[in-house]
């Protein structure tokens, strides 16, 4: 399955590599942590654990996209309004890692919707290597969301 159409996030941006598992409440991605991704830091030999979130994030943003098209809509974006209790249970995700990202929905309510995800080491899965709760909002119109978002003197010509 060809994940980058439904996350518009691209390589490097793009932390998230396959798809695992998709049921109407719950998404499971992989990733592996290498070199290309665009947190990667020679010095730590890995990625950062406070990346996590951006990896839950983008893998709810695949059950996003997954439930728009099991409802006939075009896959619109959703942006992170909030992370509540992140907990990174170790400071890097190390190189050759696999991580195994799991995101569940809670509530879903028009433009709200609320996840609890979890990254899990894929070889060892009782192994968790963090948590989180976190909210994403869906505007009616993204591009007039994103355009209002723009700081002063950016905006686009």
């Amino acid at each position: 399955m060809d994940i980058e159409r439904y996350i518009p996030h691209r390589l490097p941006m793009r932390l998230i590599d396959r798809l695992v598992l998709s049921e109407p409440d719950k998404v499971v991605t992989e990733a592996t942590i290498s070199t290309d991704n665009a947190f990667y830091a020679a010095v730590q030999q890995g990625v950062p654990a406070w990346t996590g979130i951006e990896f839950m994030a983008q893998t709810a943003a695949v059950w996003l996209g997954l439930a728009d098209e099991r409802a006939g809509r075009s896959i619109e974006p959703a942006f992170l309004i909030s992370a509540r209790q992140y907990h990174a249970h170790q400071p890097v995700f190390a190189l050759g890692q696999v991580l195994r990202v799991e995101v569940k929905v809670g509530l879903f309510e028009a433009q709200i919707v609320s996840f609890s995800g979890r990254i899990v080491d894929a070889g060892d899965p009782q192994w968790v290597l963090a948590d989180a709760e976190f909210s994403a909002f869906r505007p009616d119109d993204p591009d007039a969301y994103l355009a209002a978002s723009e700081p002063p003197g950016l905006e686009s010509s």
